[in-house]
């Protein structure tokens, strides 16, 4: 095959894509994928796209600018009869494609998962959006899929790795639409990614996997040496070869599980802040003058003593009550598929670094519970930008998309003087670049939930390094921070388990 890069055309001249090729070529092709799409909106908008192309005597076209020979490895895991029995604890990014990887390569596989299956977990959360009930083990952050599923299912990574594409297969193979495999910023959208999920579970299932749904794990069982033999549950023991720890960053029981096992981790920085949410009509005039097939996004940092961020931006999504812990309040944000509710919504982060709290979960489950006292209820903290900028506070411009409500609040109370300065200063910058964001701009919070405080640290064998057998991957672990590159860890995870049985 060839690949061809930086062929352009108008928006909504996609038909014409072949015909492009072909004059690139001076010769009829047989065929032809995308494998990348970028917007250039520099002057008159244009896609850029790169093609993997199928062509009779691809040799003669190696000296075209622009064309270069392009090969795809085949990832498929070779189907053996391993005779193990690997469990994974946790069915996020990480968890699906580990027991994807190992089920591929012939390992026995037992997942088991706090939460419910994605069916009940959509009438839970759905009940807590309207009424306020909140179930601690089946809600936004836990169940099938993970936190990722009521998300904007954003698959977009800075890493570079082979084994994207072989996530992108099995989403697609499951449902997902062809262009994730090349749109810049692809996403998914929460009620896709729900019904691709549920596809691989199933598929899962039927090739020999074991799930246990709405059953955490509550022990392990270590031999002499720490090595993990058994995982224990509040319905039994199942004994293991391998134990696969792909947890969440808020399945704080099992982070307490790991302590009284001293199984060895470390503090890293974390980041705390608060959703914003802006008319989506103002970021598409302020990014592009205009709207492209789908509400535009924004990406926005500023350097300081520490750092500020924008994070997870949902453009056309809303605001979601994102806690686990009853009498907490956490935010986050999510869009479906047609990022249609008119709003924009993104979360502000200021680092805090590993030096300023003892406990990083008890230092983010204050700011939850304060925030849950002030408003007595599950209503999140509300403030115009421009009113924390200057210290009042008065009716929102707009009402927050939260579907539980807010309640008015000063954010200057939130944070210390130093990073109140840092943050004015950061809205400040931003506003430069996206003129409006602090006039036409609310703020929704707290935001506590975008990374764990902790890293469970495993060695050159990814296993842990205090606790043989235990291997720990994804978000949870501190080793993701997102869809991609959790799924990523996972598969990372289970190569390194392939390695260690062929060299058995």
């Amino acid at each position: 095959m060839l690949l061809i890069k930086d062929i352009k055309l108008k928006l909504n001249e996609e038909d014409r894509l072949q015909e492009k090729i072909e004059k690139v070529l001076g010769h009829p092709i047989r065929s032809f994928t995308i494998r990348k799409r970028s917007l250039d909106a520099r002057k008159e908008p244009v896609y850029v796209y790169s093609v993997a192309v199928e062509v009779d005597h691809e040799e003669r076209y190696l000296k075209k600018k622009g064309v270069s020979s392009y090969h795809r490895e085949d990832l498929k895991a070779e189907c053996l009869e391993r005779n193990e029995t690997c469990i994974i604890a946790g069915y996020g990014p990480s968890g699906i494609f580990s027991a994807w990887r190992l089920i591929e390569a012939g390992y026995h596989v037992i997942v088991f998962e706090k939460g419910k299956r994605i069916k009940e977990r959509e009438t839970d959360v759905e009940r807590f959006f309207r009424e306020g009930i909140l179930d601690e083990s089946s809600n936004v952050q836990f169940g099938e899929g993970g936190a990722g599923t009521f998300s904007d299912a954003k698959l977009t990574t800075r890493l570079k790795d082979p084994f994207i594409d072989y996530i992108l297969d099995v989403l697609i193979e499951h449902g997902g639409n062809e262009k994730i495999r090349y749109e810049h910023h692809a996403h998914i959208g929460t009620d896709e990614i729900r019904r691709i999920i549920a596809s691989i579970t199933d598929d899962l299932i039927e090739k020999g996997c074991e799930f246990h749904f709405s059953e955490p794990v509550t022990d392990l069982q270590l031999n002499e040496e720490r090595k993990v033999t058994a995982v224990i549950t509040d319905r039994g023991r199942y004994e293991c070869d391998r134990f696969l720890l792909g947890i969440g960053h808020s399945a704080h029981d099992t982070f307490d599980l790991l302590r009284t096992l001293d199984v060895y981790m470390e503090k890293k920085d974390i980041a705390v802040g608060f959703r914003v949410e802006h008319p989506q009509s103002l970021i598409d005039e302020r990014q592009t003058g205009y709207r492209i097939e789908e509400a535009n996004e924004y990406f926005l940092t500023h350097k300081d003593t520490k750092g500020v961020y924008s994070f997870c931006m949902c453009p056309g999504g809303i605001v979601v009550p994102a806690m686990s812990e009853k009498e907490t309040v956490v935010t986050n944000g999510m869009s479906y598929a047609a990022r249609d509710s008119g709003v924009a919504n993104s979360a502000i982060l200021i680092q805090v670094r590993s030096d300023e709290f003892a406990d990083g979960f008890d230092y983010l489950r204050k700011i939850e519970k304060e925030a849950y006292a002030y408003s007595s209820s599950y209503q999140a903290l509300s403030q115009n930008i421009s009113d924390y900028m200057n210290g009042e506070i008065r009716p929102l411009h707009f009402t927050s998309t939260y579907p539980l409500k807010t309640v008015l609040y000063d954010f200057n109370q939130m944070f210390t003087k130093e990073e109140n300065e840092i943050l004015k200063r950061a809205f400040l910058d931003f506003d430069r670049k996206i003129p409006g964001f602090i006039e036409q701009g609310i703020m929704v919070g707290p935001e506590t939930r975008s990374s764990c405080p902790v890293r469970i640290l495993r060695n050159e064998r990814m296993q842990s390094i205090n606790t043989p057998g235990l291997y720990p991957m994804g978000e949870g672990a501190g080793y993701g921070g997102g869809i991609v590159s959790c799924a990523l860890d996972g598969i990372r995870i289970a190569n390194a388990i392939l390695s260690e049985y062929e060299q058995i």
